[in-house]
């Protein structure tokens, strides 16, 4: 990692992840995806910059655009929550598969190499920008 950041470093990380965390937002109220779509790069990007090793850049992305769901998605339900728009019902009838998939998701990101990860979002967010394209209208 690099020892020291300029000024000028600084302020340009800084623009990008504000600028990125502006649009992140913006587009996931616009279309409803969630937000690491665009904040995932931009964070790989600052880690980049700030001189990571490769083999955790991918990983430290990941990890940092998922652990602002845990805070998000408390807020955000409390909020629904003041105006009964939470069915319960729905989400006990998801919980299961939600455990499945984040000991799936955590088993397979712990076990690939960052080149590896990179494909695989890659691959995930040119599905979801197919579906938006093609099929979002013909959806529910």
């Amino acid at each position: 990692m690099i020892e020291s950041l300029d000024l000028n470093q600084i302020i340009i990380l800084v623009t990008v992840l504000a600028v990125s965390a502006a649009v992140s937002g913006f587009i996931a109220g616009l279309l409803g995806v969630g937000g690491g779509i665009i904040m995932v790069p931009a964070l790989y990007y600052a880690f980049s910059q700030l001189g990571y090793d490769e083999t955790v850049k991918m990983h430290m992305a990941l990890g940092t655009s998922l652990a602002i769901i845990i805070p998000t998605s408390i807020v955000s339900a409390l909020s629904h929550m003041k105006y009964k728009a939470v069915n319960f019902e729905l989400v006990k009838s998801f919980g299961i598969a939600v455990a499945i998939g984040i000991l799936i998701g955590t088993f397979i990101a712990t076990n690939l190499k960052t080149p590896q990860l990179l494909l695989m979002f890659s691959f995930f967010a040119f599905c979801v920008a197919i579906f938006f394209i093609f099929f979002r209208n013909k959806v529910g």
